[in-house]
């Protein structure tokens, strides 16, 4: 039996929408200033920001108990982490790849990225778990 993930990603979609509100998550410049010494980084990693995407997201206290089946957080990250912010993805490619965020902005609230894993079955992904601190 085959599974509609689509349908799946718009029941996820909706219940978030409903509780949440839209966050940015955010890229900053990837690039090196010098190409031939890639390890010194971007000029202004910080300053610029190189993509930004606007999700539906509802922030959640960290926890350490298992979910979807999975370990989804070891002790050790979660004492870095504030919040987790569960993310419906659009039904549309992302402007850029959300697991390479740095910054997710909530209101007028700016929140370091610490990580990001997906809930992606098959080829879809349903939602993104991103753990953020301040």
């Amino acid at each position: 039996m085959a599974v509609d993930y689509d349908e799946a990603l718009a029941v996820v979609q909706e219940l978030i929408e409903e509780s949440g509100r839209q966050v940015t998550f955010i890229r900053f410049k990837q690039t090196p200033e010098d190409a031939n010494k890639p390890w010194n980084g971007p000029d202004d990693p910080d300053g610029t920001p190189d993509a930004e995407e606007t999700l539906w997201g509802v922030f959640v206290p960290p926890s350490g108990s298992n979910d979807l089946g999975l370990k989804a957080i070891d002790n050790d990250l979660l004492k870095r982490i504030t919040a987790i912010c569960l993310a419906a993805p659009k039904s549309a490619a992302p402007v850029f790849d959300i697991t390479t965020a740095n910054e997710v902005i909530d209101d007028s609230l700016h929140y370091k990225v610490e990580f990001v894993k997906m809930l992606k079955p098959a080829d879809k992904t349903l939602l993104y778990i991103v753990g953020v601190s301040r």
